[in-house]
Order: structure tokens, then sequence, then C-alpha cells
């Protein structure tokens, strides 16, 4: 029987991907590795900090006590944009909260971001890193978030975040040979992301030089659907397992620090208490490699 090959999935939603932060550090804790990984938007940050095994970095990134100095009113006047994703990704990455390049190279483990491209309104996933520089345009990229960030230049081509036409990169996993795969949402159950439909005419306006992104915006929640319902098919085929948040304990861009770190707390929480559950889907050879082992981590408690 030949090796089975595990994915993890991991979607975006800004602040609240601290929640699926406290979901991957307690895996860390549990030496709980992939063989492919892939993340969008927030889920892009998650994915590349757990792959360089740096517990609570994401938790520090977001909860930072100069948050203000990347994000808020204050840099609109400053920047000319809301989020400033030269600070976020880039200066933390090497200066404040400096990122372990020389881990996440040497890793074995495939990991993509997802990323839209502007000019042709589809769906890129970046991977196979050569250099910081190509690493962090990429994760800049897959953050921009629509009308509070500008487009991220690359090789030409203009991209931002890509849950705009991908928010559950499942599919993906699937193209890429997984054969059981973990999806880390950050939305309860019956949640819906952003109908960009609503706002056509703002969408037409804001980026009429891109004629298909603003077609695929149109319709990013008919994607959303039909992803939703292939996970659930996966979920029943017992391909997929997905941990998500019971309830919803934060705003999209939520600055309460004492919430945020709640939701942190949440996330590995929830991930603690369905670890034998995961156990089990993840069991025989289907099992996440582990640091010095083939073998399941074990079933302890903190």
């Amino acid at each position: 029987m030949s090796e089975v090959k595990t994915g993890l999935v991991l979607e975006g939603g800004a602040m609240r991907g601290i929640f699926s932060a406290g979901v991957l550090d307690y895996m860390l804790k549990k030496d709980i590795y992939y063989d492919y990984v892939i993340g969008v938007s927030a889920g892009a940050g998650n994915a590349v900090n757990y792959v360089s095994r740096q517990e609570g970095r994401t938790k520090k990134i977001i909860t930072h006590e100069n948050a203000e100095s990347y994000y808020g009113v204050g840099q609109l006047f400053e920047n000319k944009k809301i989020l400033n994703l030269e600070m976020l990704v880039a200066e933390y990455a090497l200066k404040d909260i400096p990122y372990d390049f020389d881990t996440f190279f040497a890793s074995k483990t495939e990991c993509e971001s997802v990323v839209v491209n502007c000019e042709t309104g589809k769906a890129e996933y970046k991977g196979n890193f050569k250099t910081k520089d190509e690493f962090l345009k990429c994760q800049m990229a897959s953050c921009s978030v629509p009308f509070i960030c500008e487009p991220v230049e690359i090789d030409g081509y203009h991209y931002l975040d890509g849950s705009i036409i991908d928010s559950i990169p499942l599919e993906r996993a699937v193209e890429k040979g997984c054969d059981k795969i973990v999806v880390v949402l950050t939305k309860p159950e019956g949640s819906k992301p952003t109908d960009y439909s609503k706002v056509k005419k703002l969408i037409e306006w804001s980026y009429k030089k891109y004629p298909e992104l603003c077609d695929a915006m149109a319709h990013r929640r008919q994607a959303y659907d039909r992803q939703d319902k292939f996970m659930k098919k996966l979920v029943k085929e017992g391909k997929v397992f997905v941990i998500r948040p019971e309830e919803q304990m934060i705003r999209h861009f939520e600055n309460n620090n004492e919430k945020l770190l709640q939701c942190y707390q949440y996330g590995y929480d929830t991930m603690r208490k369905q670890f034998k559950a995961f156990e089990k889907f993840m069991e025989d050879k289907s099992s996440p490699r582990q640091r010095g082992s083939d073998f399941p981590a074990e079933n302890k408690e903190d």
C-alpha cells in the first residue's frame, strides 16, 4: 500500500485568523506536520508560520502593541491605505518579529499561498520560493484585501487577496495528490463571506482597469458555495476533517486585544478537544509526519 499524503488547508478571515493560529499552535505542541500546506489571505500567513515551526508568531503579530502602526485610520491619512502590508509582512518578518527563513526553506513540507491575478481574474498558487523577496511579495499579495490595500505587483502582474476566488482551497490540495486533508476554517457553520455583488458599481469603479477581476469578485459567493459543497462531500467520504469555531467571537477587523487573545485561546482549546477525533481520522499510515517519528503523537494533556 502506498504512503498516504496529508494536507492542511487554511481559510483566511483577517483578524479571525487568530483562531487558526491557536489551532496550529496546539498542533505544533504535538509535533504534527503535513506533506502539503496551503493558505489563503490570513491563512497564508498562518501557513508559513506553521511550516517555519514558529509557535506563537501569528498571535504576536496580530496582537502587537504597535498594531496601529500597520492598520487603522492613521494609516489611511499617512499612506492612503488602511493596511500597511509592507510593515505587517516585510518589516515584521525582517526586524520586529523575525521570520525563520532557514527552517521554512529547509522544510520538506510543500507550502503554497493563494493569490488572485487582477489581469486574468484567476486564482494562482504560489510556492517553491527561491528568495526572501519572492516569499514576502507573495505573502503581501495574498493578504492584499480589496478596497483597503493596493494590488501587489509581481513579475509585471498585479495581485490581490486570494480569497476573492478561492476562499477554501481544498480543490488545490486534492489536485496536489493529498489523500487525507485537514481544513481549518475561521467562520461558524452557515456563515458566508463578503458578497461583493452587492457593491458591483463600487467594484467596477475601483478596479476599472481589471474587468476580469470585477467579474470574479461579483461571483465570489457562488464560488464559495461550490467550495463549501465540495468540502462537505469529502467530509462524508472520510477524506476531510474540518476544524472551525462554533461561534463568531470577533469582528473581521477586530482591534480589541483582549477579545483577540480570547479567540486565540478558543482555537487552541478547540483543537485540544478535537484531538482524539483528529487522531482517529489520521490513524494508521495516514498519520501526519512528526519530528523524528513515523507514528502518531501521544494524546497527552498539556
